[in-house]
Protein backbone atom coordinates (compact mmCIF):
# COMPACT_ATOMS: atom_id res chain seq x y z
CA UNK A 1 0.00 0.00 0.00
CA UNK A 2 1.58 3.10 -0.70
CA UNK A 3 1.01 6.46 0.71
CA UNK A 4 -1.85 7.67 -1.52
CA UNK A 5 -3.67 4.80 -0.64
CA UNK A 6 -3.38 4.81 2.92
CA UNK A 7 -4.13 8.21 3.17
CA UNK A 8 -7.72 7.62 1.27
CA UNK A 9 -8.42 4.94 4.00
CA UNK A 10 -7.43 7.08 6.63
CA UNK A 11 -9.54 9.93 5.29
CA UNK A 12 -12.33 7.52 4.78
CA UNK A 13 -11.93 6.27 7.80
CA UNK A 14 -12.00 9.55 9.74
CA UNK A 15 -15.27 10.45 7.21
CA UNK A 16 -17.23 7.68 8.55
CA UNK A 17 -16.75 8.67 12.46
CA UNK A 18 -17.50 12.06 11.59
CA UNK A 19 -20.69 11.03 10.23
CA UNK A 20 -21.42 9.28 13.25
CA UNK A 21 -20.60 11.85 15.37
CA UNK A 22 -22.20 14.64 13.75
CA UNK A 23 -25.70 12.04 13.59
CA UNK A 24 -25.25 11.40 17.63
CA UNK A 25 -25.30 15.06 17.86
CA UNK A 26 -28.32 15.81 15.78
CA UNK A 27 -30.28 13.32 18.00
CA UNK A 28 -29.82 10.31 15.31
CA UNK A 29 -30.33 6.85 17.34
CA UNK A 30 -31.67 4.57 14.62
CA UNK A 31 -29.73 3.52 11.23
CA UNK A 32 -31.11 0.50 8.98
CA UNK A 33 -27.98 -0.60 6.35
CA UNK A 34 -28.24 -2.79 4.05
CA UNK A 35 -24.80 -4.96 3.47
CA UNK A 36 -22.09 -3.65 0.56
CA UNK A 37 -18.83 -2.95 0.05
CA UNK A 38 -18.57 0.46 -1.32
CA UNK A 39 -19.97 1.56 2.38
CA UNK A 40 -17.71 -0.15 4.51
CA UNK A 41 -15.86 3.97 6.15
CA UNK A 42 -19.80 4.52 6.82
CA UNK A 43 -21.06 1.44 8.18
CA UNK A 44 -17.88 1.09 10.48
CA UNK A 45 -18.44 5.09 11.72
CA UNK A 46 -21.68 4.76 12.47
CA UNK A 47 -21.96 0.48 14.16
CA UNK A 48 -18.53 1.47 16.14
CA UNK A 49 -20.61 4.52 17.60
CA UNK A 50 -22.20 3.80 21.28
CA UNK A 51 -25.54 5.61 21.19
CA UNK A 52 -26.32 4.61 17.41
CA UNK A 53 -28.28 1.40 17.01
CA UNK A 54 -27.15 -0.12 13.78
CA UNK A 55 -29.50 -3.03 12.18
CA UNK A 56 -28.78 -4.81 8.79
CA UNK A 57 -31.43 -5.42 6.69
CA UNK A 58 -30.67 -7.68 3.19
CA UNK A 59 -33.48 -6.06 1.25
CA UNK A 60 -33.13 -2.23 0.66
CA UNK A 61 -36.98 -1.94 -0.42
CA UNK A 62 -37.81 -3.33 2.98
CA UNK A 63 -35.08 -1.30 4.87
CA UNK A 64 -36.36 1.74 3.41
CA UNK A 65 -40.07 0.92 4.84
CA UNK A 66 -38.51 0.24 8.46
CA UNK A 67 -36.61 3.45 8.59
CA UNK A 68 -40.42 5.08 7.42
CA UNK A 69 -42.23 3.23 10.10
CA UNK A 70 -40.26 3.86 12.68
CA UNK A 71 -39.69 7.49 11.93
CA UNK A 72 -43.49 8.23 11.33
CA UNK A 73 -43.69 7.02 15.13
CA UNK A 74 -41.00 9.03 16.34
CA UNK A 75 -41.79 11.86 14.11
CA UNK A 76 -37.76 11.86 14.29
CA UNK A 77 -35.18 11.18 10.92
CA UNK A 78 -33.80 7.35 10.69
CA UNK A 79 -30.86 6.85 8.67
CA UNK A 80 -31.37 4.68 5.36
CA UNK A 81 -27.61 3.28 4.90
CA UNK A 82 -26.53 1.57 1.16
CA UNK A 83 -24.32 0.54 -1.13
CA UNK A 84 -23.79 1.63 -4.77
CA UNK A 85 -25.83 0.79 -7.80
CA UNK A 86 -29.23 -0.63 -8.08
CA UNK A 87 -29.59 -1.32 -4.01
CA UNK A 88 -30.23 2.50 -4.22
CA UNK A 89 -33.23 1.86 -6.54
CA UNK A 90 -34.97 -0.29 -4.35
CA UNK A 91 -35.35 2.64 -1.72
CA UNK A 92 -37.70 4.48 -4.15
CA UNK A 93 -41.03 3.20 -3.20
CA UNK A 94 -40.34 4.42 0.67
CA UNK A 95 -39.02 7.58 -0.25
CA UNK A 96 -42.06 8.31 -2.39
CA UNK A 97 -44.16 7.50 0.42
CA UNK A 98 -42.39 9.73 2.87
CA UNK A 99 -42.36 12.65 0.54
CA UNK A 100 -45.82 12.41 0.04
CA UNK A 101 -46.91 11.80 4.14
CA UNK A 102 -44.05 14.54 5.50
CA UNK A 103 -41.86 11.58 6.84
CA UNK A 104 -38.57 12.85 7.85
CA UNK A 105 -35.55 10.72 6.54
CA UNK A 106 -31.95 11.09 5.64
CA UNK A 107 -30.80 8.85 3.35
CA UNK A 108 -27.05 7.71 3.09
CA UNK A 109 -25.92 6.26 -0.28
CA UNK A 110 -22.16 4.88 -0.74
CA UNK A 111 -21.23 5.46 -4.32
CA UNK A 112 -18.09 5.15 -6.99
CA UNK A 113 -15.78 8.11 -7.36
CA UNK A 114 -15.92 10.26 -9.86
CA UNK A 115 -12.94 8.16 -11.81
CA UNK A 116 -14.95 5.31 -12.09
CA UNK A 117 -18.81 6.84 -13.63
CA UNK A 118 -19.80 6.90 -16.82
CA UNK A 119 -17.10 3.94 -18.41
CA UNK A 120 -19.02 0.45 -17.03
CA UNK A 121 -17.65 0.25 -13.99
CA UNK A 122 -19.55 -2.48 -11.86
CA UNK A 123 -22.25 -1.67 -9.57
CA UNK A 124 -21.93 1.88 -10.80
CA UNK A 125 -25.39 3.99 -11.90
CA UNK A 126 -25.88 7.55 -11.78
CA UNK A 127 -27.13 8.27 -8.29
CA UNK A 128 -26.92 12.27 -8.37
CA UNK A 129 -30.48 13.77 -7.75
CA UNK A 130 -31.53 10.11 -8.26
CA UNK A 131 -35.05 10.64 -6.50
CA UNK A 132 -35.86 13.99 -8.14
CA UNK A 133 -38.38 16.22 -6.21
CA UNK A 134 -39.39 12.74 -3.75
CA UNK A 135 -36.81 14.50 -1.65
CA UNK A 136 -36.32 17.64 0.28
CA UNK A 137 -32.60 18.32 -0.59
CA UNK A 138 -30.04 16.89 -2.31
CA UNK A 139 -26.00 16.94 -1.00
CA UNK A 140 -23.31 15.18 -3.17
CA UNK A 141 -20.47 14.65 -0.50
CA UNK A 142 -16.77 15.48 -2.01
CA UNK A 143 -15.13 13.14 -1.75
CA UNK A 144 -12.93 12.57 1.44
CA UNK A 145 -9.73 14.29 2.05
CA UNK A 146 -7.74 14.97 5.50
CA UNK A 147 -8.25 18.78 5.25
CA UNK A 148 -10.16 20.19 8.70
CA UNK A 149 -11.79 22.53 6.52
CA UNK A 150 -13.45 19.28 4.56
CA UNK A 151 -14.58 18.10 8.45
CA UNK A 152 -16.15 21.53 9.05
CA UNK A 153 -17.72 21.13 6.01
CA UNK A 154 -19.25 17.74 6.07
CA UNK A 155 -20.67 18.43 9.67
CA UNK A 156 -22.01 21.55 8.44
CA UNK A 157 -23.67 19.82 5.73
CA UNK A 158 -24.98 16.93 7.65
CA UNK A 159 -26.66 19.16 9.96
CA UNK A 160 -28.43 21.75 7.12
CA UNK A 161 -29.74 18.08 5.80
CA UNK A 162 -31.61 17.42 8.88
CA UNK A 163 -32.71 20.52 8.90
CA UNK A 164 -34.59 20.51 5.74
CA UNK A 165 -35.57 17.11 7.17
CA UNK A 166 -37.03 17.91 9.84
CA UNK A 167 -38.69 21.35 8.71
CA UNK A 168 -42.35 22.66 8.19
CA UNK A 169 -42.53 20.48 5.22
CA UNK A 170 -40.75 17.46 6.70
CA UNK A 171 -39.07 14.67 4.43
CA UNK A 172 -36.57 12.36 3.24
CA UNK A 173 -33.39 14.39 2.05
CA UNK A 174 -30.38 12.08 0.51
CA UNK A 175 -26.34 12.31 1.20
CA UNK A 176 -24.66 10.70 -1.83
CA UNK A 177 -21.03 9.43 -0.24
CA UNK A 178 -18.29 8.52 -3.20
CA UNK A 179 -15.45 6.82 -1.94
CA UNK A 180 -12.56 5.62 -3.48
CA UNK A 181 -10.43 2.64 -2.19
CA UNK A 182 -9.28 1.22 0.16
CA UNK A 183 -11.39 1.52 2.72
CA UNK A 184 -9.56 0.57 5.84
CA UNK A 185 -6.46 2.08 6.97
CA UNK A 186 -3.17 0.00 8.18
CA UNK A 187 -1.85 2.87 10.71
CA UNK A 188 -4.25 4.84 12.94
CA UNK A 189 -5.13 7.89 11.42
CA UNK A 190 -4.13 11.41 12.60
CA UNK A 191 -6.45 13.03 15.55
CA UNK A 192 -8.60 15.48 14.42
CA UNK A 193 -11.13 18.12 16.37
CA UNK A 194 -14.47 19.24 15.46
CA UNK A 195 -16.68 22.27 15.61
CA UNK A 196 -19.47 22.48 18.11
CA UNK A 197 -22.70 22.20 15.65
CA UNK A 198 -24.28 25.25 15.01
CA UNK A 199 -27.89 25.73 16.25
CA UNK A 200 -30.63 25.84 14.04
CA UNK A 201 -33.76 26.45 14.59
CA UNK A 202 -36.74 26.02 11.66
CA UNK A 203 -38.22 29.16 11.19
CA UNK A 204 -42.19 29.57 12.01
CA UNK A 205 -43.74 32.05 9.61
CA UNK A 206 -46.29 34.56 11.55
CA UNK A 207 -49.68 33.54 11.30
CA UNK A 208 -51.20 36.55 12.21
CA UNK A 209 -52.00 38.08 9.04
CA UNK A 210 -53.70 34.45 7.57
CA UNK A 211 -55.21 33.74 10.46
CA UNK A 212 -57.00 37.25 10.05
CA UNK A 213 -58.10 36.64 6.13
CA UNK A 214 -59.77 33.06 7.38
CA UNK A 215 -61.51 35.09 10.38
CA UNK A 216 -62.68 36.91 7.70
CA UNK A 217 -63.51 34.53 5.05
CA UNK A 218 -65.68 32.27 7.52
CA UNK A 219 -67.78 34.97 8.71
CA UNK A 220 -71.41 35.18 8.02
CA UNK A 221 -71.76 31.37 7.72
CA UNK A 222 -74.92 29.73 9.85
CA UNK A 223 -73.62 26.01 8.74
CA UNK A 224 -70.15 25.08 9.64
CA UNK A 225 -68.39 22.01 8.79
CA UNK A 226 -65.01 20.42 9.66
CA UNK A 227 -63.22 17.88 7.83
CA UNK A 228 -60.10 16.81 9.92
CA UNK A 229 -56.92 14.74 8.18
CA UNK A 230 -54.97 12.48 9.35
CA UNK A 231 -52.38 14.86 10.67
CA UNK A 232 -54.86 17.31 13.01
CA UNK A 233 -53.34 16.96 16.21
CA UNK A 234 -55.76 16.03 19.21
CA UNK A 235 -55.04 18.59 21.65
CA UNK A 236 -55.61 21.45 19.59
CA UNK A 237 -58.62 20.53 18.19
CA UNK A 238 -60.27 19.25 21.40
CA UNK A 239 -59.12 23.32 22.69
CA UNK A 240 -60.64 25.04 19.68
CA UNK A 241 -63.78 23.21 19.06
CA UNK A 242 -64.43 23.27 22.90
CA UNK A 243 -65.22 26.90 22.41
CA UNK A 244 -66.77 26.17 18.65
CA UNK A 245 -68.76 22.66 18.74
CA UNK A 246 -69.43 21.98 14.95
CA UNK A 247 -69.70 18.74 13.39
CA UNK A 248 -66.28 17.20 12.76
CA UNK A 249 -65.59 14.62 9.87
CA UNK A 250 -63.28 12.60 10.86
CA UNK A 251 -60.23 10.71 8.46
CA UNK A 252 -59.94 7.06 8.97
CA UNK A 253 -56.18 7.76 10.63
CA UNK A 254 -57.07 10.89 12.43
CA UNK A 255 -56.37 10.44 16.13
CA UNK A 256 -59.84 12.40 17.01
CA UNK A 257 -61.41 8.46 16.42
CA UNK A 258 -60.31 8.00 19.81
CA UNK A 259 -60.96 11.03 21.51
CA UNK A 260 -64.29 11.94 22.86
CA UNK A 261 -65.11 15.21 20.65
CA UNK A 262 -68.40 17.00 20.54
CA UNK A 263 -69.35 16.48 17.26
CA UNK A 264 -67.55 13.98 15.99
CA UNK A 265 -68.80 12.23 12.92
CA UNK A 266 -67.21 8.63 11.71
CA UNK A 267 -70.58 7.53 10.34
CA UNK A 268 -70.63 9.56 6.83
CA UNK A 269 -70.24 7.18 4.65
CA UNK A 270 -73.84 5.88 5.54
CA UNK A 271 -74.64 9.85 5.95
CA UNK A 272 -73.51 11.17 2.77
CA UNK A 273 -75.25 8.29 1.13
CA UNK A 274 -78.96 8.99 1.93
CA UNK A 275 -80.50 11.55 -0.41
CA UNK A 276 -82.81 12.73 2.37
CA UNK A 277 -79.93 13.70 4.98
CA UNK A 278 -78.13 15.02 2.50
CA UNK A 279 -80.80 17.57 1.12
CA UNK A 280 -81.75 18.37 4.60
CA UNK A 281 -77.76 18.79 6.05
CA UNK A 282 -76.31 20.80 3.59
CA UNK A 283 -73.43 23.06 4.84
CA UNK A 284 -72.56 26.49 4.25
CA UNK A 285 -68.78 26.27 5.41
CA UNK A 286 -66.11 23.73 5.05
CA UNK A 287 -63.01 23.35 6.66
CA UNK A 288 -61.06 20.79 5.72
CA UNK A 289 -57.57 20.20 7.78
CA UNK A 290 -54.88 18.75 5.61
CA UNK A 291 -55.75 15.72 3.08
CA UNK A 292 -58.84 14.97 2.67
CA UNK A 293 -60.33 11.36 3.86
CA UNK A 294 -60.14 8.13 1.35
CA UNK A 295 -63.89 8.43 0.61
CA UNK A 296 -64.98 9.08 -2.59
CA UNK A 297 -68.41 9.45 -1.35
CA UNK A 298 -67.31 12.40 1.21
CA UNK A 299 -65.11 13.97 -1.31
CA UNK A 300 -67.88 13.85 -4.29
CA UNK A 301 -70.22 15.38 -1.76
CA UNK A 302 -67.94 18.29 -0.43
CA UNK A 303 -67.41 18.55 -4.40
CA UNK A 304 -70.29 19.39 -5.46
CA UNK A 305 -71.50 20.60 -2.25
CA UNK A 306 -71.97 24.65 -3.60
CA UNK A 307 -70.39 25.51 0.48
CA UNK A 308 -67.69 28.05 1.17
CA UNK A 309 -64.08 25.54 1.27
CA UNK A 310 -61.25 26.77 3.44
CA UNK A 311 -58.26 24.37 3.26
CA UNK A 312 -55.44 24.63 6.27
CA UNK A 313 -52.48 22.89 5.55
CA UNK A 314 -49.31 24.22 7.59
CA UNK A 315 -46.62 22.37 5.11
CA UNK A 316 -47.52 25.03 2.53
CA UNK A 317 -48.48 22.57 -0.02
CA UNK A 318 -51.30 22.01 -2.23
CA UNK A 319 -54.08 18.89 -0.87
CA UNK A 320 -57.19 19.69 -2.45
CA UNK A 321 -57.77 17.23 -5.28
CA UNK A 322 -61.25 18.50 -6.08
CA UNK A 323 -62.32 20.96 -8.85
CA UNK A 324 -65.28 23.29 -7.06
CA UNK A 325 -63.16 26.54 -6.14
CA UNK A 326 -61.69 27.00 -2.38
CA UNK A 327 -58.99 28.65 -0.81
CA UNK A 328 -55.82 27.68 0.94
CA UNK A 329 -54.25 28.96 3.73
CA UNK A 330 -51.05 28.13 5.38
CA UNK A 331 -50.66 28.35 9.35
CA UNK A 332 -49.91 25.49 12.05
CA UNK A 333 -52.12 23.81 14.03
CA UNK A 334 -51.90 25.07 17.06
CA UNK A 335 -52.86 28.78 15.34
CA UNK A 336 -56.32 27.10 14.86
CA UNK A 337 -57.13 28.46 18.13
CA UNK A 338 -57.11 32.17 17.31
CA UNK A 339 -59.41 31.22 14.63
CA UNK A 340 -62.80 32.29 15.09
CA UNK A 341 -65.69 29.82 13.81
CA UNK A 342 -69.08 31.33 13.30
CA UNK A 343 -72.23 30.36 15.28
CA UNK A 344 -74.16 27.45 14.22
CA UNK A 345 -77.67 27.66 13.72
CA UNK A 346 -79.65 25.87 16.34
CA UNK A 347 -79.95 22.29 15.96
CA UNK A 348 -77.25 22.01 13.20
CA UNK A 349 -74.65 19.84 15.45
CA UNK A 350 -77.90 17.75 16.79
CA UNK A 351 -79.01 16.88 13.15
CA UNK A 352 -75.39 15.53 12.62
CA UNK A 353 -75.33 13.59 16.35
CA UNK A 354 -78.65 12.25 16.12
CA UNK A 355 -78.33 10.42 12.58
CA UNK A 356 -74.85 9.16 13.53
CA UNK A 357 -76.24 7.54 16.66
CA UNK A 358 -78.78 5.79 14.71
CA UNK A 359 -76.61 4.76 11.95
CA UNK A 360 -74.41 3.36 14.69
CA UNK A 361 -77.11 1.23 16.48
CA UNK A 362 -78.25 -0.57 13.26
CA UNK A 363 -74.34 -1.40 12.79
CA UNK A 364 -74.03 -2.67 16.18
CA UNK A 365 -77.25 -4.74 15.74
CA UNK A 366 -75.65 -5.93 12.30
CA UNK A 367 -72.17 -6.41 13.55
CA UNK A 368 -73.76 -8.75 16.25
CA UNK A 369 -75.39 -11.62 14.23
CA UNK A 370 -71.94 -12.19 14.55
CA UNK A 371 -71.93 -12.87 10.35
CA UNK A 372 -69.40 -15.26 9.76
CA UNK A 373 -66.23 -14.19 8.53
CA UNK A 374 -67.06 -10.89 6.81
CA UNK A 375 -64.04 -9.09 6.94
CA UNK A 376 -65.25 -5.75 7.29
CA UNK A 377 -66.09 -7.44 10.71
CA UNK A 378 -62.59 -7.58 11.85
CA UNK A 379 -61.86 -3.45 11.49
CA UNK A 380 -65.59 -3.35 14.29
CA UNK A 381 -63.91 -5.67 16.54
CA UNK A 382 -60.53 -4.32 16.21
CA UNK A 383 -61.75 -0.86 17.62
CA UNK A 384 -63.89 -2.51 20.61
CA UNK A 385 -61.10 -4.72 21.96
CA UNK A 386 -57.19 -3.23 21.02
CA UNK A 387 -55.85 -2.27 24.08
CA UNK A 388 -55.22 1.45 24.74
CA UNK A 389 -52.39 2.84 23.73
CA UNK A 390 -51.69 0.32 20.93
CA UNK A 391 -50.83 1.10 17.77
CA UNK A 392 -52.30 -0.48 14.80
CA UNK A 393 -50.96 -0.66 10.70
CA UNK A 394 -53.83 -0.13 8.25
CA UNK A 395 -53.00 -1.84 4.84
CA UNK A 396 -54.34 0.14 1.88
CA UNK A 397 -57.39 -0.75 -0.25
CA UNK A 398 -60.09 -2.75 1.42
CA UNK A 399 -58.32 -2.99 5.19
CA UNK A 400 -58.55 1.34 4.93
CA UNK A 401 -61.87 1.36 3.71
CA UNK A 402 -63.01 -0.62 6.31
CA UNK A 403 -61.72 0.89 9.04
CA UNK A 404 -62.87 3.98 7.96
CA UNK A 405 -66.33 2.38 7.36
CA UNK A 406 -66.65 0.33 10.41
CA UNK A 407 -64.15 1.66 13.46
CA UNK A 408 -66.08 3.03 16.23
CA UNK A 409 -64.88 5.86 17.99
CA UNK A 410 -63.80 5.50 21.49
CA UNK A 411 -61.20 6.83 24.23
CA UNK A 412 -58.67 4.51 24.51
CA UNK A 413 -56.04 6.71 22.55
CA UNK A 414 -54.97 3.54 20.20
CA UNK A 415 -52.84 5.22 17.33
CA UNK A 416 -53.95 4.09 13.83
CA UNK A 417 -51.18 4.47 11.16
CA UNK A 418 -51.34 3.78 7.32
CA UNK A 419 -49.18 4.14 4.42
CA UNK A 420 -51.54 7.09 2.77
CA UNK A 421 -49.21 9.27 0.97
CA UNK A 422 -48.94 7.25 -2.56
CA UNK A 423 -51.62 4.77 -1.00
CA UNK A 424 -49.97 1.84 -2.70
CA UNK A 425 -49.66 -1.72 -1.06
CA UNK A 426 -45.88 -1.85 -1.06
CA UNK A 427 -43.91 -2.17 2.18
CA UNK A 428 -47.05 -2.51 4.47
CA UNK A 429 -45.22 -5.29 6.30
CA UNK A 430 -42.30 -3.20 6.73
CA UNK A 431 -43.95 -0.21 7.32
CA UNK A 432 -45.61 -2.16 10.59
CA UNK A 433 -42.44 -3.55 11.74
CA UNK A 434 -40.64 -0.18 11.71
CA UNK A 435 -43.72 1.35 13.59
CA UNK A 436 -42.91 -1.82 16.06
CA UNK A 437 -39.71 -2.10 16.68
CA UNK A 438 -38.89 -0.47 20.26
CA UNK A 439 -41.95 0.85 20.60
CA UNK A 440 -43.12 -0.51 24.07
CA UNK A 441 -46.16 -1.22 22.81
CA UNK A 442 -48.98 -3.42 21.49
CA UNK A 443 -48.54 -3.07 17.90
CA UNK A 444 -51.06 -4.87 15.12
CA UNK A 445 -50.97 -5.00 11.13
CA UNK A 446 -54.57 -5.04 9.44
CA UNK A 447 -53.28 -6.53 6.36
CA UNK A 448 -54.85 -8.68 3.24
CA UNK A 449 -52.72 -11.48 1.68
CA UNK A 450 -51.74 -9.54 -1.45
CA UNK A 451 -50.34 -6.47 0.35
CA UNK A 452 -48.64 -9.26 2.66
CA UNK A 453 -47.12 -11.31 0.18
CA UNK A 454 -45.56 -8.31 -1.79
CA UNK A 455 -43.81 -7.36 1.69
CA UNK A 456 -42.70 -10.61 2.48
CA UNK A 457 -38.86 -10.33 2.61
CA UNK A 458 -39.69 -8.52 5.92
CA UNK A 459 -40.60 -11.33 7.96
CA UNK A 460 -36.63 -11.96 7.77
CA UNK A 461 -36.51 -8.93 10.34
CA UNK A 462 -38.15 -11.43 12.86
CA UNK A 463 -34.92 -12.11 14.64
CA UNK A 464 -34.18 -8.02 15.04
CA UNK A 465 -37.73 -7.06 16.07
CA UNK A 466 -37.28 -5.11 19.47
CA UNK A 467 -41.19 -5.49 20.11
CA UNK A 468 -44.25 -7.07 19.13
CA UNK A 469 -46.32 -7.27 15.99
CA UNK A 470 -49.56 -9.09 15.45
CA UNK A 471 -50.67 -9.28 12.20
CA UNK A 472 -54.26 -9.78 10.83
CA UNK A 473 -54.02 -11.67 7.76
CA UNK A 474 -57.33 -11.30 5.54
CA UNK A 475 -57.13 -14.11 2.84
CA UNK A 476 -60.09 -13.72 0.41
CA UNK A 477 -57.75 -15.15 -2.33
CA UNK A 478 -57.49 -11.95 -4.56
CA UNK A 479 -57.88 -7.67 -4.53
CA UNK A 480 -61.08 -7.25 -2.99
CA UNK A 481 -61.60 -3.44 -3.61
CA UNK A 482 -61.56 -4.67 -7.45
CA UNK A 483 -64.57 -6.61 -6.65
CA UNK A 484 -66.08 -2.46 -6.64
CA UNK A 485 -65.15 -1.27 -9.53
CA UNK A 486 -66.69 -1.88 -12.91
CA UNK A 487 -64.31 -4.28 -14.02
CA UNK A 488 -65.87 -6.51 -11.88
CA UNK A 489 -67.89 -7.90 -14.19
CA UNK A 490 -65.78 -8.29 -16.91
CA UNK A 491 -64.30 -11.89 -17.73
CA UNK A 492 -60.82 -11.00 -17.47
CA UNK A 493 -61.27 -9.94 -14.13
CA UNK A 494 -60.14 -12.98 -12.12
CA UNK A 495 -56.83 -13.28 -13.81
CA UNK A 496 -56.33 -9.66 -14.76
CA UNK A 497 -57.13 -7.76 -11.33
CA UNK A 498 -57.92 -10.23 -8.52
CA UNK A 499 -54.83 -11.69 -8.75
CA UNK A 500 -55.51 -14.45 -6.62
CA UNK A 501 -52.18 -16.25 -4.68
CA UNK A 502 -51.72 -19.64 -4.15
CA UNK A 503 -49.70 -19.61 -0.75
CA UNK A 504 -49.33 -21.37 2.07
CA UNK A 505 -49.13 -19.00 4.64
CA UNK A 506 -48.20 -21.91 7.63
CA UNK A 507 -45.86 -22.62 5.39
CA UNK A 508 -44.13 -19.19 4.84
CA UNK A 509 -44.11 -18.53 8.52
CA UNK A 510 -43.02 -21.72 9.63
CA UNK A 511 -39.88 -21.33 7.37
CA UNK A 512 -39.22 -17.88 9.06
CA UNK A 513 -39.44 -19.17 12.50
CA UNK A 514 -43.06 -16.76 13.14
CA UNK A 515 -46.04 -18.21 15.36
CA UNK A 516 -49.12 -19.08 12.73
CA UNK A 517 -52.74 -19.37 13.67
CA UNK A 518 -55.86 -20.01 11.42
CA UNK A 519 -58.86 -18.29 13.54
CA UNK A 520 -62.02 -20.78 13.71
CA UNK A 521 -63.98 -18.26 15.43
CA UNK A 522 -65.14 -14.53 16.21
CA UNK A 523 -64.57 -15.14 19.93
CA UNK A 524 -60.76 -16.35 19.31
CA UNK A 525 -59.97 -13.10 17.69
CA UNK A 526 -61.27 -11.30 20.58
CA UNK A 527 -59.07 -13.25 22.75
CA UNK A 528 -56.41 -12.81 20.72
CA UNK A 529 -56.98 -9.36 20.49
CA UNK A 530 -56.75 -8.52 23.97
CA UNK A 531 -54.01 -10.92 24.91
CA UNK A 532 -51.41 -9.70 22.48
CA UNK A 533 -47.87 -11.17 22.25
CA UNK A 534 -44.74 -10.05 24.04
CA UNK A 535 -42.17 -10.28 21.80
CA UNK A 536 -42.16 -11.08 18.05
CA UNK A 537 -44.26 -12.26 15.31
CA UNK A 538 -47.45 -13.65 15.46
CA UNK A 539 -49.59 -14.02 12.28
CA UNK A 540 -53.41 -14.53 12.51
CA UNK A 541 -55.07 -15.99 9.40
CA UNK A 542 -59.41 -15.46 8.28
CA UNK A 543 -60.62 -16.45 5.12
CA UNK A 544 -62.75 -14.96 3.64
CA UNK A 545 -65.52 -14.29 0.51
CA UNK A 546 -64.28 -11.36 -1.04
CA UNK A 547 -67.48 -11.20 -3.59
CA UNK A 548 -70.32 -12.18 -0.19
CA UNK A 549 -68.27 -9.03 1.24
CA UNK A 550 -69.09 -6.99 -1.36
CA UNK A 551 -72.57 -7.70 -1.06
CA UNK A 552 -72.51 -7.52 3.02
CA UNK A 553 -70.43 -3.69 2.35
CA UNK A 554 -73.59 -2.76 0.16
CA UNK A 555 -76.06 -3.64 2.63
CA UNK A 556 -74.38 -2.39 5.76
CA UNK A 557 -73.27 1.03 3.69
CA UNK A 558 -76.82 1.23 2.87
CA UNK A 559 -78.08 1.85 6.33
CA UNK A 560 -79.88 5.02 6.56
CA UNK A 561 -79.87 7.50 9.30
CA UNK A 562 -83.75 7.23 9.69
CA UNK A 563 -85.71 6.54 12.65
Amino acid sequence: MNHNSESTAQANFIWGEIVAHTLHELGITQVFFSPGSRSTPLILGLERHQYISCIPVLDERTAAFLALGFSQRTKQPSVLLCTSGSAVTHWFPAIAEASHSGIPLLLLSADRPDELQNCASGQTINQRELFGSFVRGFYQIPHPTLEPSSFHSLQSTLAHAYSQSTALNPGPVHLNFPFREPFIPTQSPPAYSLSPLPKSKIPVPNAGEEVSKINQAVKNFSRPLIVAGQFAPVSVIDDWLSKYPVPVLCDSLSPLRETPLPGRILRYENLLRDSTFIKENRPDLIIVLGPLPTSKTLRNWVDQSGARRIIIEPRGISVDPLASPSQSFSIQFPNLSSVHLPNCEEGWVESWQSSEKRVEEKLNVAFSERLPFFEGKLSHILSQYLPPGSILQVANSMPIRDIEWFWSGSDKDRKIFGNRGVNGIDGTLGTALGLAHKADKPTFLLTGELAFLHDSNALLFQNQLVGNLTIFLINNQGGGIFEHLPIANQPEFEKCFATPQDCDFSKLCQAHGIEFIRSQSWDEIINLIQIPIQSGIRVIEIKTDRKKDRETRKRLLALDPST
